[in-house]
């Protein structure tokens, strides 16, 4: 079977380190610019990568930043027999998944085994049920008294959908899906972070302008359903608000950077500025986006 794309969930912010100790400290940015740009955007037959985040990597960022856990982000789990359109229920399999993370990320136990019972009931309800089996659940059972286990238990459950979804060529499903995990993971970001004293979290967030981007240009891929297609429009405004942050150099070290082409290159180092004006306007824009999803009456 020839898929005609892959979503490599990996953090973006983190690519570059590992890339790094593989070439070797002695080489010239600009052989490293080269491996990096095969790596990432070199296409095997049909096949062409996209970097998306996993929930966990975000929402465990917040607990290694010393942000707190806030219960009130979550989707109540009462919504979830609410939604009975198939779209809106694989937008909040998406968001429920981000909440799952989020939840083992802070040790909230109980709260994870009800978020995984539900991400479970509704992977059911879109036909995704194979990916989950007993013995994953008992593995998310056996592990409430380790916190490295549990997250490592509810991260290859996302895992075990995105592969399913791909071996069985429903990309248009998985783009949905990774849309609104991540925008959940932006929203519990935004709305837990304090411009003024979480700078390591505001920065991060900011970054997420380049994982947006490579959202769109794989649901770009999908525009034969018209799901995918509304949920591109409704991510305009997220980008609008995204674009008016400006990417400057810092001067030193070396990132990832996206060319006009769309290509992914090593280059060097540089920082994207996010103003608390522009901080608000994408908390005010994801937020919206995010309650509009789990809007029971839509």
């Amino acid at each position: 079977m020839k898929k005609q794309s892959k979503l490599a969930l990996a953090l973006l912010i983190g690519f570059p380190l590992v890339m790094l100790t593989s070439c070797g400290g002695d080489e010239p940015v600009e052989k490293m610019e080269e491996e990096i740009e095969t790596s990432v955007n070199e296409e095997e037959g049909n096949k062409t990568y996209y970097q998306i985040p996993s929930p966990d990597e975000m929402l465990g960022f917040i607990k290694e930043s010393g942000l707190e856990f806030n219960g009130e982000l979550l989707n109540p789990i009462e919504n979830a027999d609410k939604y009975t359109i198939p779209n809106r229920q694989a937008l909040n399999f998406g968001i429920y998944s981000a909440d799952l993370a989020y939840t083992a990320s802070f040790e909230e136990f109980d709260k994870t085994i009800k978020y995984f019972g539900t991400t479970q009931k509704l992977a059911d309800q879109i036909g995704i049920s194979s990916a989950f089996d007993e013995a994953l659940l008992e593995k998310v059972q056996g592990s409430l008294d380790n916190v490295d286990s549990l997250v490592a238990v509810t991260n290859d459950s996302y895992f075990s959908v995105v592969d399913y979804l791909e071996q069985n060529e429903q990309g248009d499903k998985l783009g949905i899906i990774a849309v609104a995990g991540w925008i959940e993971t932006v929203y519990i970001v935004a709305n837990s972070t304090d411009y003024n004293k979480d700078k390591a979290a505001v920065e991060r967030l900011a970054d997420q302008k380049l994982t947006l981007e490579n959202l769109q240009d794989y649901l770009a891929k999908y525009t034969d359903n018209a799901d995918v297609v509304e949920l591109l429009t409704v991510l305009t405004g997220l980008e609008e608000a995204f674009a008016s942050l400006e990417e400057e150099d810092s001067g030193s070290g070396i990132s990832l950077k996206k060319k006009d082409d769309g290509k992914m290159v090593l280059g060097g180092g540089s920082s994207i500025k996010i103003t608390e004006e522009q901080f608000n306007a994408i908390k005010n824009k994801v937020s919206e986006i995010r309650n509009n999803i789990i809007n029971t009456e839509a």
